[in-house]
């Protein structure tokens, strides 16, 4: 048993027997010694596991294998999906991998890159046109959340902060990090965001692809491939955005920094071309081990009832805004298959992988949720209050009273 708890134990006990503290109180208070222990010891475990080279390389090699067999497959994002079941499953054995954060950095630098291609002078007027809509789309998204975390919360048997943060279509780090702020349970709020991901990176595809129209990039005319060279001046930029990104404390500088770096250089015209096909490749492998690499046993002990609740509230989520595209497919006449990807609760590079997989209008896309990314991981926390504020939260309690909704015990 580590002297640290001991150490803590020791302190409440005495302020027990001083009369400051309540035997409930104690007890609370060395379960929480053992919460605080218990990241160190998966972290620990987890240092273990990324301690295995044999292993962690078999397991990408095993991953690159099934993204080449779904793509000959004919599989949509096949470099992403095939990597992140892999991935996903040698984690949740306990299989030792290697560290990926790294990978998702690079893998989003790539894509970045190769979205920001796409951004011509016409690209970015549109963006313009399009900038209120954006906004909209956001304050939908959050609006829909704040509505929706009471239920969740409810059924998921959590507190009302756990619901809230990991319905938010935000970045998973960023929802955990502020979620701590007023309590929510951060393990939680990484398992839904990072279930968010993969249901809508493993649906939203194959959805679109059967129910709406996909077709042909909007710039008509497929642009040539760029030469390795230029490809590697390219992210020499892109490294350089995401360094200035950085400095301004951006959330997700990598992506964002590849776009703005390649979209740069390709709005004033001083690169015509896109991305090299194995290149784009590896980003897409990278990002689809990182999101496997989450799901790790660990995060997953306890999180039983988490794991089948927050899925049907996340397809519940993502049905709603749905119908909130289709309504703006009927007033914008924005392609159906566009607006639902612009407006799904997916995170950004995945949803900017999927429309230029599916030959949508991938500037457009990756436009509105870098909006709403924006908004959401900048005042996230800001909009939570507000909510509870104004008695958002209160409405939806006494709604979920009415229906018969059982309160979270304890």
């Amino acid at each position: 048993m580590p002297r640290r708890y001991w150490g803590m134990r020791q302190r409440h006990a005495s302020l027990n027997w001083a009369g400051k503290s309540t035997g409930s109180t104690m007890r609370q208070n060395c379960s929480r010694c053992w919460q605080r222990l218990a990241p160190a010891e998966g972290a620990e475990s987890d240092a273990m596991a990324s301690g295995n080279p044999a292993s962690g390389i078999a397991v990408c090699l095993v991953a690159a294998l099934g993204g080449w067999a779904a793509a000959l497959l004919g599989l949509p994002l096949a470099w992403v999906l095939a990597p992140m079941a892999v991935t996903a499953a040698a984690a949740f054995s306990g299989v030792g991998i290697l560290e990926m954060q790294p990978g998702r950095k690079i893998g989003q630098l790539i894509v970045g890159s190769a979205i920001g291609l796409t951004m011509t002078p016409a690209a970015i007027r549109m963006l313009i046109e399009w900038f209120s809509v954006m906004i909209l789309g956001a304050l939908v998204a959050i609006m829909l959340t704040g509505l929706l975390a009471s239920p969740f919360a409810r059924l998921a048997r959590v507190n009302l902060a756990t619901g809230f943060f990991a319905l938010t279509p935000g970045g998973l780090s960023e929802m955990a990090r502020m979620g701590e702020q007023e309590g929510a349970i951060s393990e939680f709020v990484t398992v839904a965001q990072a279930l968010r991901v993969a249901i809508l990176v493993s649906l939203l595809p194959v959805l679109l692809l059967h129910f709406a129209a996909v077709g042909k990039s909007v710039t008509g005319i497929e642009p040539p491939v760029l030469p390795a060279s230029a490809f590697l001046c390219v992210l020499a930029v892109s490294g350089l955005a995401v360094f200035l990104v950085k400095l301004m404390r951006a959330n997700n500088p990598w992506m964002i920094g590849g776009l703005l770096g390649a979209g740069l250089l390709a709005g004033f015209d001083l690169v015509q071309g896109r991305a090299p096909h194995l290149p784009f490749i590896a980003g897409q492998y990278m990002i689809g081990i990182t999101i496997g690499a989450r799901f790790k046993r660990r995060n997953l002990i306890g999180a039983g009832r988490m794991l089948i609740i927050a899925p049907l509230f996340i397809l519940l989520m993502s049905g709603l805004l749905a119908c909130y595209a289709l309504g703006m497919h009927q007033l914008t006449g924005l392609p159906v298959a566009t607006a639902i990807l612009a407006a799904s609760p997916g995170g950004m590079a995945e949803m900017a992988l999927t429309a230029k997989i599916l030959q949508l209008n991938v500037v457009l896309v990756t436009a509105f949720h870098f909006v709403r990314s924006f908004i959401v991981n900048a005042y996230c926390l800001q909009f939570f209050r507000l909510f509870r504020r104004l008695g958002l939260f209160k409405l939806t309690e006494k709604i979920c009273d009415r229906i018969g909704l059982p309160r979270k015990k304890g």
